[in-house]
């Protein structure tokens, strides 16, 4: 469920008073713990009901978090709203892991943006609202703090790595994601979601999706139960190694995985429960409409047939998909290579192309 959007005129980031609210983290030792809380509570739109933070660098990331909430607030369609806040999912997942460095994170967030319009727009917007912070309301200060701020975290993203190819703007809003972190993320989701976690962002944004309508009761039902995130897997890098441990995957696992390389490219990527009536494994929401996934875990010698890619079409038909992939450890077979032939909605990946998106790069 997403939360109300605010019908005023006020430029991005001067919501809160920040004056004021320096103000009340001042007089929090004196009057007890609940002043340092904003006064209005009557919508929890309101970012600054948030409890205030006491250091200087946790009120920069404060002020850069609902920079992003008043952008996203400020989209023209619900569409464009719903993209920016899949995406900032996505994001999150990738400023949340451990195994990346700070210029690993974001050449990842660089990647993830791709050609979407609606985020470049987003992420231009709140670039300019950062560099031109000496407007803002802020108190001298976070003014003074925020020049050494931007600079740090522009050589964290990198100078070559994506500031430079995108523009000043774009590039400057995406270390300023890593700095405000998962904590910054997440809050920017509650101003949108009950439930800011992946599932419950996920159910939230398929409650307003299009494609989500015009499925089918059945396929509906089974892009909702028993939601997992896609998981990537460690797998060998030689070539060899990595063939025999795809074939000898847990059937549920290699279904978490193949999602996950939908989702390390941009989408919004989800498995359903193990079994369903719909015979879909996975789901990617795409600007242009849903992707479903059907993965057959087979053994090499047992080749995926026509009547699998012929059911894989009428889910596609009945319930207006934009795209359906059915990928496998195994092959394909003459007749459901001249059945997909027919379609051009239709991919197949058999465990060469599968390979290849481990040993290369996987695109849609």
């Amino acid at each position: 469920m997403t939360g109300k959007r605010k019908q005023d005129d006020e430029p991005m980031g001067s919501s809160i008073n920040w004056r004021e609210w320096f103000g009340k983290i001042g007089r929090k030792t004196q009057d007890g713990p609940q002043s340092a809380h904003a006064t209005n509570s009557e919508s929890q739109d309101e970012f600054v009901s948030l409890k205030p933070e006491k250091s200087l660098t946790e009120s920069i990331q404060r002020w850069f978090s609902e920079i992003f909430i008043k952008a996203i607030r400020s989209c023209s369609t619900e569409k464009d709203r719903m993209d920016i806040l899949s995406w900032l999912v996505l994001v999150r997942e990738i400023v949340g892991d451990p195994s990346l460095s700070s210029s690993g994170k974001a050449g990842r967030i660089y990647d993830s943006i791709s050609a979407k319009k609606t985020v470049m727009a987003i992420l231009r917007s709140i670039g300019e609202v950062a560099k031109n912070y000496r407007d803002s309301d802020l108190p001298l200060p976070v003014k003074i703090a925020i020049p050494a701020t931007l600079a740090a975290i522009a050589i964290v993203g990198g100078q070559g790595a994506g500031i430079a190819a995108f523009g000043g703007a774009i590039g400057i809003s995406v270390p300023i994601l890593i700095f405000i972190g998962t904590a910054g993320i997440t809050a920017i989701l509650e101003a949108f979601f009950k439930d800011p976690g992946y599932v419950g962002v996920l159910l939230g944004i398929l409650a307003q999706d299009e494609a989500f309508r015009r499925a089918t009761k059945t396929l509906q039902e089974a892009m909702t139960a028993d939601i997992e995130k896609p998981e990537r897997f460690h797998l060998p890098e030689e070539e060899n190694a990595l063939r025999e441990k795809l074939a000898a995957m847990d059937p549920y696992d290699f279904e978490r995985h193949v999602m996950s390389f939908f989702q390390a490219h941009g989408l919004l990527a989800w498995v359903t429960k193990k079994s369903n009536d719909a015979g879909v494994d996975g789901f990617a929401r795409h600007p242009e409409g849903l992707i479903i996934v059907q993965c057959k875990r087979n053994d090499p010698n047992n080749p995926v047939g026509r009547p699998d890619i012929q059911k894989l079409k009428g889910v596609i038909e009945e319930n207006q998909a934009w795209r359906g992939y059915v990928v496998t450890t195994s092959r394909f077979t003459k007749g459901a290579k001249e059945s997909a032939s027919k379609n051009d909605k239709i991919v197949l990946a058999d465990m060469d192309i599968l390979a290849s998106w481990h040993l290369q790069k996987f695109s849609i």
